[in-house]
């Protein structure tokens, strides 16, 4: 049995501003309305010292007419403008939401001084996307496919940009559906001067935001291959959008077999699709792992969920074997969970009061490096060197797709992966931490 979502939503509003954004975060694919206005009365009870951190939770969460007012009336207020990171989150919610909401707002979105310089340009482009056919779509991505087809890294184009083509393509929904197939089907022996290298990880975006069920074979056998960071993730995110049972159960067939890669991108999926049927394969697929870092993360995934055979689970595995910092990470997941449940088990109040010390101390060493930029990394790089990441090497140099932003590197090359523990020591996934903060 699964926690109610009106209780996990109740949960946005506790007193524990980490109990808030673990509770945002679960409705991180939601389509439900009602999300949002729980962020914002939120902010308005606790104040907006620490709300950026809501608020970047909520980028993605649909926006209403009423919250896209908020949000433009909160980035008008004198005294919001300087929090940058504050006014950053809630310029990347309008960047993201609905642009049909936002067209008889442009004027003023554009007019506010807290809303960020360099979103200008994409917010603007978004907008205008609405007005273009099927045919031009596809003819402005090809184009920005060709004229990055001698570049490497994922810094070196705007990728921003192609998402946001992708994204107007998607409004056609089943008409894109063949050509997706039939790029999807090529296999791809050499990216060097070859579009291709954009192009299939824009054609795996597309199947997802179009929830485009007939590619779940050609994105299960794409994830299989490993074609670098961006595919995999893209592939991961687009599975998840499609948000069927069928995606649950093509991993779950796909995974104890599978390479590494494909069991840390396919937690994705079993993580955010929430669902009775999510719960089975994750317990299944828990009891069938043998490598660390693979159970943490499948154990990340059930309580994802909030189910009460999640809590045993976990436990039991925590107490069982020791998984370093990993297991630190999974430990507080689970005292987390938990709380929002109002369950308990024998452990529960040592463990919390471990995650409390641990996190006033994290707290208190990242403090004292504040405007210590080479303090700062060196302390994430002892962090990451001291608990070395499960991620295999990275691919011989002939991979595409090599992401400077999903890829930490430190002198040892050691490599985090978005579903690892992150390298600042804070327990969390990468992708749930300094991933998340990098844009703020």
């Amino acid at each position: 049995m699964r926690l109610p979502e009106t209780k996990i939503k109740a949960a946005i509003l506790d007193t524990d501003l980490e109990i808030r954004q673990r509770a945002i975060r679960y409705f991180a694919y939601s389509t439900d309305l009602s999300v949002m206005p729980h962020v914002i009365q939120a902010v308005e009870r606790f104040g907006r010292q620490d709300a950026y951190h809501l608020i970047g939770s909520a980028r993605e969460l649909p926006q209403t007419e009423e919250t896209i007012t908020w949000i433009i009336d909160e980035l008008g207020n004198e005294s919001n403008a300087k929090d940058l990171n504050y006014s950053y989150n809630l310029s990347m919610v309008l960047v993201r939401a609905d642009p049909a909401l936002l067209l008889q707002h442009e004027s003023v979105i554009l007019d506010s001084k807290s809303f960020l310089s360099n979103l200008r340009l994409p917010f603007s482009q978004r907008l205008q996307m609405l007005a273009w056919d099927e045919a031009t779509c596809w003819k402005n991505l090809e184009e920005f496919c060709e004229e990055g087809k001698d570049k490497q890294y994922v810094n070196d184009v705007n990728l921003a940009y192609g998402n946001q083509i992708v994204e107007a393509l998607a409004r056609y929904g089943e008409e894109c559906e063949a050509k997706v197939h039939a790029l999807l089907s090529q296999k791809i022996d050499d990216y060097r001067h070859n579009p291709m290298k954009w192009m299939e990880p824009f054609a795996v975006r597309l199947a997802g935001e179009a929830q485009l069920d007939s590619t779940i074979p050609l994105l299960i056998a794409k994830l299989i291959d490993d074609g670098g960071d961006l595919l995999n993730e893209e592939c991961g995110k687009a599975l998840t959008r499609i948000n069927t049972p069928a995606v649950l159960e093509a991993v779950a067939d796909a995974h104890p077999d599978a390479p590494y890669h494909f069991r840390l991108y396919a937690t994705e999926p079993l993580e955010h699709i929430h669902s009775d049927l999510a719960v089975e394969k994750c317990v299944q697929l828990l009891r069938q792992a043998s490598d660390r870092g693979i159970q943490v993360n499948l154990g990340h995934a059930l309580l994802s969920h909030f189910p009460k055979v999640g809590i045993e689970e976990v436990r039991n595995l925590l107490v069982e074997r020791d998984f370093g910092s990993e297991g630190r990470g999974l430990r507080n997941n689970l005292v987390e969970t938990c709380t929002i449940m109002g369950e308990r088990f024998p452990e529960y109040d040592e463990w919390r009061a471990a995650e409390m010390t641990e996190k006033e101390e994290h707290r208190r060493q990242v403090k004292q490096l504040e405007g210590d930029p080479a303090g700062l990394m060196k302390f994430a790089l002892e962090k990451l060197t001291g608990n070395k990441s499960k991620t295999p090497d990275a691919k011989p140099s002939g991979s595409p797709h090599s992401n400077k932003r999903l890829t930490v590197k430190s002198d040892s090359n050691a490599r985090v992966g978005r579903n690892e523990p992150c390298p600042c020591g804070s327990g969390k996934k990468f992708k749930q931490c300094c991933l998340r903060k990098e844009g703020g």
